[in-house]
């Protein structure tokens, strides 16, 4: 997994920076156990990301803290669906979000690699002027058994983004909730890299591990 920043963080840009996730993981509780609060796509109050947008972005920079360290973190901003931020340098890099969640009420979606090819697809029409210099994070939960090697096979060399994650819910119940953040990035060739984040009951604590 790479961290490769492209520009200069700014205030005008951002506004709020995340410093401390153990402080902010314990926020998302209530919203996390509720789902309905990821489905509806309201905005939290204090923070100019839809629920959904910034737990993907905290789960992902849950990943980056254990590769590179506690500077790497998250924002809000004025333009996309937040930034990952570096601390120490001041730099960013947009994220773009796509949803695939089991929605109730909503048209159904695909399941297998097929739901997570399909939110791809829908931002790869977007164009190559709308991908440049943004990683696209792919939300998802719901589609059972899935191939990481069949998703990678059908985007690659077909996206312009800098590099695609996608998150999706593995399991949840009385002892917490696990996660699997995969990263597909054509310079990886035939390889993708996938962790495991799990968070205990209380959400106070997270563990990752390379699956």
């Amino acid at each position: 997994m790479r961290f490769d920043m492209e520009a200069k963080l700014k205030q005008s840009q951002t506004r709020k920076v995340v410093k401390d996730m153990k402080l902010i993981l314990k926020d998302f509780e209530p919203m996390i156990k509720d789902p309905k609060h990821l489905w509806n796509g309201r905005d939290i109050s204090n923070f100019f990301l839809r629920p959904r947008e910034a737990w993907a972005n905290w789960l992902l920079c849950a990943v980056l803290h254990k590769l590179f360290g506690e500077h790497v973190t998250f924002a809000d901003d004025d333009e996309g669906d937040g930034l990952i931020a570096d601390r120490k340098t001041g730099e960013f890099l947009h994220t773009e979000h796509v949803c695939a969640l089991e929605i109730p009420n909503a048209p159904a979606l695909p399941s297998g690699e097929q739901r997570v090819i399909d939110a791809i697809e829908h931002k790869i029409r977007k164009g190559e002027e709308y991908a440049k210099g943004k990683w696209l994070v792919v939300f998802f939960d719901g589609a059972g058994e899935y191939f990481r090697n069949k998703i990678r096979e059908a985007i690659k060399g077909r996206h312009n983004f800098v590099a695609v994650y996608c998150i999706g819910l593995l399991n949840s119940g009385p002892d917490g909730y696990s996660y699997a953040v995969t990263e597909f990035r054509d310079l990886l060739g035939d390889r993708s890299i996938t962790f495991r984040v799990d968070i205990n009951s209380n959400f106070d604590e997270w563990h990752v591990t390379q699956v």
